[in-house]
């Protein structure tokens, strides 16, 4: 496919600066293509969506909304005429479909980069190229690599290679012997005989953090302030983000190791890194910084903003949105200023199903819940995605929990877990700080 280059583009490919109102296209409909759709009309951008879905969140919002697929060459040709840059809103558009699109018009993050994102094996290899430990791990791609997985994995989790979000596409395996079986669930899954794995040994798990920047093309990065992730089933609640709750040799290491990993596969954009902090004695393969008490492994990357990060939009001088859309546009990055504690949590479609004191008795049908008693309390801001249907698991919405002080946020995180009936789940902000030596939260579930 050949397309033709947008003859408003002034430098052709590059991340030059462009003015508003030029239009900005995203490849992917959904809440985060809704948020950075939403940052750039601020200011002044003009924005065109491309995404199968005819009733995706960010179809409502853009300027321009077409409803294909992401290889139809009619709406990546309109694309094309419409737009002068291009990015993504999640890993899992082709990245082939990226980098034609370069061949005419700015795009960031590149295929390339999307490409190591979308496939386990290649993302893991790379961050160990780049000198990152990760969790030890071999690949599985047919029936006879199940017999030859190394005993020291188990127990493990097999993941996907391609594919898994939120806890989808994996299964904790404990023995050799409940592999086999395992593999054929995943296969049944994603319907195919022809399926590649990756292998990878349970790790015991202190916490997880994440760290979220923007680089430009000439290497210069900046970062939101780590952030303390917790899941229930495997998808993220809640993110924490409290300055000086993290040692600070920790969140430098952490920072740094994103930045060197940003550099290695020479990312432009907003990457998100998560991490594992982990218990016990360190090993060659979590040995992090040779002289830090701490020793962690790089879980994942995510090329495009992050759902820990949803907090810098009422936490921060500067959102997520804010730096995908000033790189992408050739805007100066400033240092994030962190002027609020925050703590972030999903909104699941369970809780327009399940009774609750702002929802009321249970009914078959989702039932939008009453937000005026939740808004009530001081320091809280809903995000809401505009998604038509209400089903469990489904991320409908977060609410920003915002306070000058630790204590102010903890006492409206747990007035605000109450009143969604999530109390019992001794999720939230409860216990101290992310130091050596200590314990991360109390009652917290295991991330994974």
């Amino acid at each position: 496919m050949t397309l033709d280059p947008n003859p408003n583009s002034p430098a052709l490919g590059a991340l030059t600066y462009l003015a508003p109102p030029a239009c900005i296209g995203v490849l992917g409909g959904g809440q985060l293509a809704r948020m950075l759709v939403q940052a750039a009309q601020s200011m002044g951008y003009n924005t065109a969506v491309l995404d199968p879905d005819p009733s995706c969140p960010a179809s409502g919002v853009a300027e321009h909304f077409l409803c294909c697929d992401y290889t139809q060459e009619d709406g990546l040709k309109a694309l094309s005429l419409l737009a002068t840059r291009v990015t993504t809103e999640f890993e899992n558009v082709p990245a082939q479909t990226l980098e034609r699109l370069a061949h005419g018009l700015g795009v960031s993050p590149s295929g390339a980069s999307v490409r190591v994102a979308q496939d386990r094996v290649l993302e893991k290899t790379s961050i160990q190229r780049s000198g990152l430990p990760v969790a030890p791990f071999c690949v599985i791609e047919t029936q006879d690599d199940l017999a030859l997985a190394p005993q020291e994995l188990f127990p493990g989790i097999l993941k996907t290679a391609r594919l898994g979000y939120d806890g989808k596409g994996q299964v904790v395996v404990n023995t050799a012997q409940d592999l086999p079986a395992a593999y054929a669930q995943l296969q049944a899954s994603q319907r195919t005989p022809a399926l590649t794995c990756v292998l990878e040994k349970k790790l015991p798990l202190w916490a997880e953090c994440s760290v979220i920047l923007a680089r430009t093309p000439t290497g210069h990065c900046v970062h939101l302030p780590i952030q303390i992730n917790q899941h229930h089933h495997g998808i993220l609640f809640s993110s924490t983000v409290f300055p000086g709750w993290v040692e600070p040799s920790l969140e430098e290491e952490l920072q740094h190791a994103a930045q060197t990993l940003a550099q290695s596969i020479d990312y432009v954009g907003v990457l998100c890194v998560e991490f594992f902090v982990l218990e016990g004695t360190k090993t060659s393969a979590t040995s992090g910084h040779q002289d830090s008490p701490f020793h962690w492994v790089v879980n994942e990357m995510a090329p495009r903003p992050h759902n820990s990060g949803h907090h810098s939009l009422n936490s921060c001088s500067t959102s997520q949105f804010e730096l995908q859309l000033r790189v992408l546009v050739g805007l100066p990055l400033t240092p994030v200023i962190q002027h609020s504690h925050c703590v972030s949590l999903n909104l699941l479609g369970d809780l327009w199903l399940d009774p609750s004191p702002i929802r009321g008795q249970e009914s078959p049908e989702p039932i939008e819940p009453d937000w005026s008693r939740v808004l009530a309390l001081p320091g809280t801001h809903l995000h809401l995605y505009g998604k038509h249907e209400a089903r469990r698991a489904r991320k409908m919405g977060h609410l920003n929990i915002t306070g000058h002080t630790p204590q102010d946020v903890q006492s409206t995180v747990t007035l605000c877990l109450a009143l969604l009936g999530l109390d019992g789940l001794g999720l939230g902000v409860s216990g101290p700080l992310l130091k050596a030596g200590k314990p991360l939260l109390d009652n917290a579930l295991s991330p994974t």
